[in-house]
């Protein structure tokens, strides 16, 4: 360090050559008097002083001096050399300089060293006092280490120093800065009892915190305190509050203090206005924006970035991109610099709109501008270009990011949208590819990361690889959550490996996490199908008795698995339940019960239950249809399959090959003179390549050739 302090002193070094001690001691004293000296020229002369090894008696009071001077205007640097320079040749240092030493180790985020500066304060003999200590306490505070600063507030109290308000402040904001706002409100008894009585600061302090915490009630409460004793609101506390109350949705509330602080004849700043504009913004409250936009200008408080980006917002969150557009235009055209945030906000709407062209246009100009996008910049670039399926673009981007020494450092969300838009795209492979090189790089996956792979590894068949990467998390220490369990329980189902999927339910269950209904929906769909209605009914149950009410999808699931095992009172009985319930039968309940009662040959049963679904509004499909052919034609009800089809005619039903199949069996059954191939040989051609036939159209073709049959075309 000290070579390179030297090195970067060297240019002051214009000085003429000093050769006489009596010249050097009256420069230094000079200096040192004068009111605005020339600190480069202090420098060269000190050093000069140093390195001829000659060094008059003002040396210490010169040294000193610079010291102090340096700090003052925060050249800490540049003070700790001359410090160093000092101590190296034997030069007393002062207190102050031993302070100033203080304040740069608390500039340099080295608050522990500052504390120990305090015990060579005491061995020179100097007595420690609250400035220097409230300096310290700054240092810890800013450094995230709050409770250090607490122990050596109260050591220090006990011992050496009687703290000032100024003190308290400081621990008070540093434990609101740490989100320990109990321990702050403790502090504050703790000044009244030492007879510190709370200011203005402390309380401006306290509602900051409470209100970044959305604990308006309390910010309230220390509001009153200070209207109680007479304490002055300024604009900042006022600001703080109305920041608060509109991040909770309370813009009212936020309106009164608003018009409060106006009635106490305070002007509102940038950031009170700023704030209502935000929620109104977003709220699409645009003729309210409008007018407080124009207040506020004329009160001589011009929009700053901040209100743009609000407003800016709140535009991209209505779906009013466009006017974002213009809006943003016209921010650059009033001289407002955009910030960082307000880019973001811009990139992040574009490309939520499908506009990610434009996004990378916005892109350019940030840099263009000199505003270095950030980690977050590129994540809703990714994202945005992934959505709109331009994988290949997506991929350039994340490579220049990894690749560009001058780009920021992608984190674990990056990986994951990288992650994400190649699973989406089923490009598994290179997703599990980008998840080595994550890990490759120091980086954990996140809980997401595995959810995704999990996912998409279960999709694809791939059960093996799935619990590999699920021990891997389990291993990292990332505990799962109801999205893990419920994507792990849906893939094992599909992939037949019931018994996995049970110990799963089992263990999310055990874990505290509460399955959802689609968990219920899935494990019982498959235990139906593997013929385990028991275990089936026993969760539906379940179902009832826990949080998760059962959905028309649980309903209808267990009435099918009931139905096919020919318990038809059951299944009524659930039917009535689910009215109850207040659930209402939809389409797939009704083509349930028709198929499962046409199979039991339940005719009458399934007749009613296409009245029903008709009467509530719902259309028959084909699939609803071909049950009710197929139970007429097992029970040979020839007449009602004839008015069947003819209804199907009329309504213009387009036949698939499953019903195709099922008319022509009858077909055949009714004549055996009928040849099926010579009768529709384009219609069995057609729908074999999932071209579809009408109803009208089949029962022309057979009756035109075969009159026989009296079937009627509409």
């Amino acid at each position: 360090m000290w070579s390179s302090q030297v090195s970067r002193t060297r240019f002051f070094s214009s000085l003429p050559s000093i050769t006489s001690l009596t010249n050097l001691e009256s420069q230094l004293r000079a200096f040192w008097k004068d009111p605005d000296p020339n600190i480069s020229d202090a420098i060269s002369i000190f050093h000069h002083a140093i390195h001829s090894n000659r060094l008059p008696s003002g040396s210490a009071a010169a040294g000193n001096f610079l010291v102090d001077t340096l700090s003052r205007s925060k050249n800490y640097e540049l003070a700790f050399s001359v410090y160093t320079m000092m101590t190296k040749v034997g030069i007393f240092t002062s207190f102050v300089s031993l302070s100033c030493l203080v304040s740069y180790f608390v500039s340099t985020c080295k608050p522990e060293l500052a504390r120990g500066v305090f015990g060579l304060v005491l061995k020179r003999g100097f007595q420690l006092n609250e400035c220097v200590m409230n300096l310290a306490l700054k240092g810890f505070c800013s450094n995230g280490e709050v409770d250090k600063a607490i122990e050596l507030f109260d050591v220090m109290g006990r011992h050496f120093v009687t703290p000032s308000i100024r003190s308290y402040n400081i621990l008070v904001d540093g434990l609101c800065k740490a989100e320990k706002l109990k321990e702050a409100v403790e502090l504050l008894v703790d000044m009244e009892m030492s007879d510190f009585e709370p200011d203005m600061v402390t309380y401006s302090t306290l509602i900051n915190g409470f209100c970044k915490q959305g604990r308006m009630d309390e910010a309230m409460g220390c509001l009153k305190e200070m209207r109680q004793k007479g304490l002055e609101r300024d604009v900042f506390v006022y600001g703080a509050l109305i920041n608060g109350f509109c991040a909770n949705g309370s813009f009212d509330r936020g309106k009164q203090l608003f018009d409060e602080m106006l009635n106490n004849g305070i002007s509102p700043n940038v950031v009170a206005y700023s704030c209502l504009i935000n929620f109104l913004s977003k709220t699409g409250k645009w003729k309210e924006v409008s007018l407080m936009v124009n207040d506020m200008t004329q009160c001589g408080v011009p929009p700053d970035a901040v209100t743009y980006t609000g407003i800016l917002d709140g535009l991209f969150k209505n779906g009013m991109a466009t006017k974002a557009m213009g809006i943003f235009s016209l921010m650059l055209s009033k001289g407002k610099e955009p910030n960082i945030v307000t880019y973001n906000v811009m990139i992040d709407g574009l490309c939520k709109e499908g506009l990610v062209d434009d996004a990378l246009k916005i892109l350019e100009m940030m840099k263009a501008k000199g505003v270095k996008p950030d980690v977050i910049t590129y994540n809703m670039l990714l994202m945005g270009l992934f959505c709109d399926g331009k994988v290949d673009e997506a991929m350039k981007l994340f490579s220049k990011i990894r690749n560009d020494v001058n780009s920021v450092e992608p984190d674990v969300i990056t990986y994951n949208m990288v992650i994400l838009g190649l699973c989406k795209e089923g490009n598994l492979d290179q997703a599990m590819e980008i998840y080595h090189t994550m890990i490759e790089s120091g980086i954990s996956g996140s809980l997401c990361t595995y959810n995704t792979l999990i996912d998409k590894c279960l999709q694809e068949g791939i059960a093996d690889k799935a619990l590999e990467f699920w021990r891997h998390a389990v291993d990292l220490g990332v505990i799962p959550n109801s999205v893990t369990y419920g994507v792990m329980i849906n893939g094992f189902c599909k992939n037949q490996m019931l018994r996995v999927a049970k110990g799963l339910f089992s263990k999310m269950r055990a874990s505290g996490i509460s399955p959802t209904v689609n968990d219920y929906n899935v494990l019982m769909s498959s235990l139906c199908k593997e013929s385990s209605l028991g275990q089936a009914r026993m969760l539906f149950q379940e179902m009832r008795t826990a949080n998760s009410l059962p959905s028309v999808v649980s309903f209808n699931t267990i009435i099918d698995g009931i139905l096919n095992a020919g318990d038809v009172k059951s299944a009524k009985e659930l039917l009535e339940d689910m009215f109850k319930l207040g659930l209402t039968p939809d389409k797939i309940t009704f083509s349930t019960l028709v198929n499962r009662f046409a199979k039991l040959g339940l005719l009458d049963e399934a007749r009613m239950c296409v009245e029903k679904m008709i009467a509530r509004g719902i259309e028959p499909d084909v699939f609803v249809f071909d049950s009710l052919l197929k139970g007429y034609i097992s029970n040979g009800e020839t007449e009602e399959i004839v008015n069947l089809l003819h209804r199907m005619a009329d309504k213009g039903v387009n036949l698939d090959k499953e019903i195709t199949s099922t008319i022509l069996v009858y077909l055949c059954q009714t004549s055996d003179d009928v040849d099926v191939m010579e009768v529709l040989p384009n219609f069995s051609r057609e729908t074999s390549n999932g071209i579809s036939i009408t109803c009208n159209e089949l029962l022309m073709k057979v009756n035109k050739s075969y009159p026989e049959l009296k079937l009627r075309a509409a």
